[in-house]
């Protein structure tokens, strides 16, 4: 920031990176002695709504001071001497990156953090940054993403940044239709993120390894993946689903074509859950109807579909037989070994192979129908059991009663 105050020298590093990486409290070194008590010197007594919230953050627990990033003198309750020197009281929206940078581009001050200081060089690549370098003001600086004073460590549930909260750090931009409009854009992309698989499975089950806005856009340097990137970036996850797709017609036909890959068939905001529309309707977004490229969706659907079936079939059927009570535990651990075929056949479909899904789908079939075929015959033997304790009950009870009678009627007649 040419002419401003350097800051991160006369006290403890400015630790932004902390927010990124979670990295534990430390010990900070610093060049001068900070007020521990308060974090912001003398600052406070005029600014205290900011001392608030400075003093709940992560700078303020790792040492940090007013001066660090401001300039000026702490210990002065004079304001004309307090803002003396490199004072700088509100730095603009395009110095902002390279302000928190003084000191996270800094190896030696983030080396105790093991933190990375390649962010602001990163953040230089994305469209933001560029946008920024282009004068572009309106475009995410750092504390627009990370607060201002009140900057708290990923892993805090109230951070901005944490993972849960990123869909909705985002959406402050994103979700803006005004100011998204200035930029061409129509979609509303958080909207469309919220009602997808993904965000069900990370805000709804709170599944920490679902993915948020980063996960597919990257974080300092996050910009759109380039149409023949998706793949990559999908594949992060759906490694085995992205194998079976290069591997497939639609791996290079879709590249010639200049399509998005895996977003031309899912989306790329608004994902749904696999299955929740049929093969053979996504099929036809591109190709006829009645063509042959809607039969082998419906062909390969109807192959998931009826290994599904007999799965849940077998899985009533364990169920019922747990009730009985029947000993299950082997085969609660054969569904499970079914479940998995099925979980193989479904990125299998990328291939476009019949062939190649029906590997996984009979053999998840095959089981399936053994459990159910050797449960029935449990069942069976379990109500022939029953049924032979019922008749041996029976005539027990009826020679009981038989000889019963029988001895009465002995007595009365030896009765004198």
């Amino acid at each position: 920031m040419k002419g401003a105050w350097r800051p991160g020298r006369t006290g403890a590093p400015l630790a932004l990176a902390l927010v990124l990486a979670g990295a534990p409290a430390a010990s900070a070194a610093s060049a001068a002695p900070v007020d521990q008590r308060t974090g912001s010197g003398r600052c406070g007594v005029c600014h205290s709504d900011v001392r608030v919230a400075f003093e709940r953050s992560i700078h303020h627990r790792e040492g940090t001071a007013c001066t660090d990033c401001h300039g000026g003198d702490s210990s002065s309750l004079d304001t004309e001497a307090a803002h003396r020197g490199r004072f700088v009281a509100r730095p603009s929206r395009k110095e902002i990156p390279a302000l928190c940078a003084s000191c996270h581009s800094d190896v030696s001050l983030m080396r105790p953090y093991n933190l990375p200081t390649d962010q602001h060089a990163l953040y230089q690549t994305s469209r933001h940054g560029r946008r920024l370098a282009a004068g572009d003001t309106r475009v995410a600086v750092c504390t627009d993403c990370h607060g201002v004073h009140d900057i708290l460590a990923s892993q805090d549930p109230a951070s901005r940044v944490a993972r849960r909260n990123i869909p909705q750090t985002c959406g402050r931009c994103h979700g803006e239709r005004e100011l998204m409009a200035r930029y061409g854009k129509k979609d509303n992309p958080q909207a469309d993120y919220l009602r997808s698989v993904h965000a069900i499975s990370l805000l709804e089950a709170g599944n920490p390894r679902a993915p948020e806005c980063s996960s597919c856009h990257g974080v300092h340097g996050a910009a759109p993946p380039g149409v023949g990137d998706v793949n990559k970036v999908c594949g992060h996850c759906h490694e085995p689903a992205r194998r079976y797709f290069l591997a497939s017609p639609h791996g290079g036909a879709m590249r010639d074509a200049g399509l998005p890959e895996c977003a031309a068939c899912h989306g790329n905001h608004a994902i749904a859950r696999a299955g929740g529309e049929p093969i053979g309707a996504v099929c036809a977004r591109c190709h006829a109807a009645q063509g042959p490229q809607v039969d082998l969706g419906e062909k390969i659907q109807t192959l998931i579909t009826g290994a599904q079936e007999e799965i849940t079939r077998a899985a009533g059927l364990v169920a019922r037989a747990e009730g009985v009570p029947l000993d299950v535990e082997d085969y609660q651990a054969r569904l499970e070994e079914a479940k998995t075929y099925l979980t193989e056949a479904r990125p299998a479909f990328h291939s476009l192979s019949v062939a190649e899904v029906e590997r996984f789908t009979l053999r998840a079939r095959s089981i399936g129908e053994e459990i159910a075929s050797e449960i029935h015959q449990k069942l069976s033997d379990a109500r022939t059991r029953r049924l032979g304790l019922v008749v041996f009950w029976f005539y027990a009870l009826l020679t009981v009663a038989v000889l019963a009678g029988r001895r009465r009627r002995w007595r009365r007649g030896a009765a004198p």
